[in-house]
């Protein structure tokens, strides 16, 4: 991997050790900073490589000062219900304060209102809709997909057909993306193909390759980790090919970007 990725990487990581410390000041006092203080950590999806820097970074912050982390993954991506038992759990336990990645920012907002209620709670990557007051920490989902959008026209023809994959826009940080993206294409020819699934379309990858050879789409975007995860299976596993633009920074799409089927990515 080059330089400029393991930068990035370190800098991450020190961006979240600073969340880390900010919370835990955030949580604590003078008074009683002595105190083992438990901090929960509870995040959308089942894929844990998709949150090693910001897990890192939480660690290396708990190490310094001596507080316990308890990092919550959930069974299925996108169940804001299943979101809401593991914050009751957490709260029912003991926790002096949460960190949540929502997986539903709609969905999610009076669950985490009223938590707030009751102890400190800090939101990274996408904010909760109608929830004020609350501290938020995430990178600038807007110009995230701004950037994508000048990757595509800096390294592809204009003219071509441009699919968007319309996953996971519950997220507001998604839907920012989305939104950057669009308008960095406002002024340009490229055609653009909005591919949104049914209920009956369970399997993304399948999704996928069907779109590819019905519409004829040259270059597909991704706006999430786990939506760009399923291009790569869908190009791996089936017979059609695309230029492929994303966000996302697992230790997968880091592989198929060195590997070339990635053309670009923004994280």
């Amino acid at each position: 991997m080059s330089r400029k990725f393991w930068f990035v990487i370190l800098l991450f990581l020190g961006l979240f050790g600073m969340l880390f410390i900010s919370t835990y000041l955030y949580i604590t006092d003078s008074s009683n900073r002595d105190k083992n203080f438990n901090i929960s950590v509870i995040v959308y999806g089942n894929n844990s490589d998709r949150w090693a820097t910001l897990k890192h970074g939480i660690d290396q912050g708990a190490a310094d000062y001596g507080a316990q982390v308890t990092f919550v993954t959930m069974t299925d991506e996108n169940d804001d219900k299943e979101q809401k038992r593991l914050l009751k759990r957490e709260i029912d336990n003991g926790a002096d304060g949460i960190i949540i990645a929502a997986t539903d920012s709609n969905a999610m907002a009076d669950a985490v209102e009223n938590a707030a209620l009751t102890l400190p709670v800090v939101l990274v990557e996408t904010n909760i809709a109608g929830v004020t007051g609350l501290d938020y920490i995430a990178a600038d989902n807007y110009s995230m997909g701004l950037n994508i959008g000048r990757s595509v026209i800096l390294n592809s023809k204009e003219y071509q057909k441009v699919a968007v994959l319309m996953e996971n826009r519950q997220r507001n940080s998604v839907s920012e993306r989305f939104d950057g993206f669009m308008d960095s294409l406002k002024y340009s020819d490229y055609r653009i193909d909005l591919w949104e699934r049914e209920e009956s379309d369970s399997d993304l990858p399948q999704f996928i390759q069907d779109k590819l050879k019905t519409t004829g789409a040259n270059i597909v975007v991704a706006l999430d980790d786990s939506t760009l995860e399923a291009v790569i299976d869908a190009l791996k596993t089936y017979d059609v090919t695309a230029e492929v633009y994303g966000i996302g920074s697992t230790n997968k799409i880091i592989h198929y970007l060195d590997y070339g089927l990635i053309q670009s990515i923004v994280f």
